[in-house]
């Protein structure tokens, strides 16, 4: 009886404590997620619901499955569970680690640290497991409203599926959190699975819109899309002298614009100025339309049809979308507002896409969730690739869902890349004759005592704010004789040990996170 009560009072004080998911999406800890189901063949089930609802949509709608959810301790019944995704589950051999969905409402009036329902990524296409958690932290630094992450991992019925990443909700209960509750009522449209929505003018009917992947997710009883038609109507077809002004009364055009600068400095490629997908759109209760970003693991990195040889990154200014992009084509026509896209650029890699603001937040993450991966039984890349995914090279090919064409994706180290891509956002905003620049010192000078030396050499460490490096030492033949790990670099210097190595002159390198290269020449005696 004590332990029924004790859960009693945990669930309600839990609720009331966290109104808002902070409990949830807490993180600096890792979670503990179990799901327990009656359901005899749990996963032969989900799976067979899945391609049912995903061949056939009208005719098999997405079902919830009753489960117990134990989160962190606080337990829930009568909550739904089913697979959710699109590449993330077709395009994977996970083999349980499906993407998931859970909702807490779905069989009971019920909540868990406020949220109704919660999303579970298994990390396709990213092998660092920190695409999402970035670069929706970005999104918020940036004072874009965004969904907030986590990391949890997962029991089934006691078995363990693995590490996921929670990424909050956008529904009824993320516009309450994020615009208050008297202006969460408007509709909130979704691009769906496999959607390629340019917001090109298809008629006065909901159906087109509807067919090109458009979905209504609140208010659809109604299936009222009078507002979103007429926006897009006033975008295509307005040519009128007032045209920025009216457009700037019915769209936020200036989150927009930081939207845009963030999805280019991190290569959003399957988004709106890309593939037409994954981002909401929000009719806001006071006439002007809100974009919100979303599903963001195909980022921080390079994209190939193994058949071609161009490579996508894009363009900052996305001119080569202009004709099938409306919304690109409008905005970026009128003069100040590509001044101020492209201001907004470099004030983001001068401020937030930085090591000094990501370093240390990605290195905590990265080793958080490092035995839990380690020991991950359907993990999809290897615990190798993740180790090295801060600073090292992968890749993987994979096959396009009901296609003949294979994608090469190409996964840059986070670091380096960070730093890579702020140096291409310098060389865009040059060609546009805009006015921005870092500093780019790529080959510098280490200073290195004592020298000559014995047993070891202290390594003079830049003041950087965030220094992860890492030292080979190399004789003048080319032959290598210590190479470290990466790691941090505390303090003024790093000891480098020296036993071992023969007397003779050598080479001494240091490889940065963001790409930097410092050299040295050192005697050993």
């Amino acid at each position: 009886m004590k332990k029924i009560l004790f859960s009693i009072f945990l669930i309600l004080n839990f609720s009331s404590y966290a109104q808002t998911g902070a409990l949830v999406f807490n993180d600096t800890i890792l979670h503990n997620l179990s799901i327990e189901t009656d359901l005899p063949n749990w996963f032969e089930t989900l799976e067979q619901d899945y391609q049912l609802n995903f061949d056939n949509p009208d005719l098999y709608p997405e079902v919830y499955h009753t489960c117990k959810v134990t989160w962190d301790g606080i337990v829930l019944n009568n909550c739904g569970f089913r697979e959710k995704g699109n590449a993330s589950n077709s395009l994977t051999n996970y083999g349980k680690k499906k993407p998931l969905k859970i909702s807490f409402d779905e069989f009971a009036n019920q909540e868990l640290d406020g949220l109704k329902k919660l999303n579970l990524n298994n990390f396709t296409n990213d092998p660092s497991l920190l695409h999402d958690v970035i670069s929706l932290k970005l999104f918020r630094d940036e004072g874009i409203i965004a969904s907030r992450t986590s990391y949890t991992k997962l029991w089934v019925n006691g078995e363990y599926i693995g590490l996921y990443v929670a990424i909050e909700n956008v529904d009824k209960t993320f516009l309450k959190f994020q615009f208050g509750s008297s202006q969460n009522d408007g509709n909130l449209y979704k691009t769906d699975r496999g959607a390629a929505v340019s917001l090109n003018w298809l008629g006065a009917e909901s159906s087109g819109y509807k067919d090109q992947g458009l979905k209504l997710t609140t208010n659809d009883s109604l299936d009222d899309w009078t507002k979103l038609i007429s926006f897009i109507d006033f975008l295509n077809n307005n040519h009128d002298a007032d045209f920025k002004q009216n457009l700037e009364n019915k769209f936020d055009v200036h989150a927009y614009l930081k939207i845009l600068a963030v999805e280019k400095c991190i290569r959003s490629w399957d988004s709106y100025w890309g593939g037409g997908n994954n981002f909401f759109l929000y009719e806001h209760p006071d006439g002007k339309i809100r974009w919100i970003p979303w599903d963001m693991n195909e980022t921080f990195q390079d994209i190939k049809i193994v058949s071609g040889t161009s490579l996508l990154t894009g363009y900052l200014v996305p001119s080569n979308k202009f004709d099938t992009r409306p919304l690109l084509n409008r905005i970026f026509e009128i003069e100040e507002w590509k001044t101020e896209y492209l201001n907004d650029v470099c004030d983001l890699i001068h401020d937030k896409y930085t090591l000094a603001n990501l370093g240390q937040f990605i290195l905590d993450r990265h080793n958080l969730i490092d035995d839990a991966y380690k020991n991950d039984p359907y993990k999809y890349n290897s615990y190798e690739s993740f180790q090295y995914s801060l600073t090292d090279y992968n890749e993987d090919a994979v096959s396009i869902t009901q296609s003949a064409y294979v994608l090469r994706l190409n996964y840059p180290g986070i670091y380096p890349f960070i730093q890579s891509q702020r140096e291409w956002a310098v060389d865009q905003m040059n060609g546009w004759d805009h006015d921005c620049s870092i500093e780019n010192n790529s080959i510098y000078n280490l200073f290195v005592y004592p020298n000559p030396a014995s047993n070891y050499v202290n390594i003079s460490n830049e003041s950087s704010g965030f220094e992860y490096a890492q030292f080979k030492i190399y004789d003048f033949m080319g032959k290598l004789y210590r190479c470290t790990k990466y790691e941090i670099m505390p303090g003024a210097y790093y000891t480098l040990q020296l036993e071992g190595i023969p007397s003779g002159i050598y080479l001494l390198i240091k490889n940065s996170a963001d790409g930097k290269i410092g050299r040295a020449k050192i005697i050993i005696k």
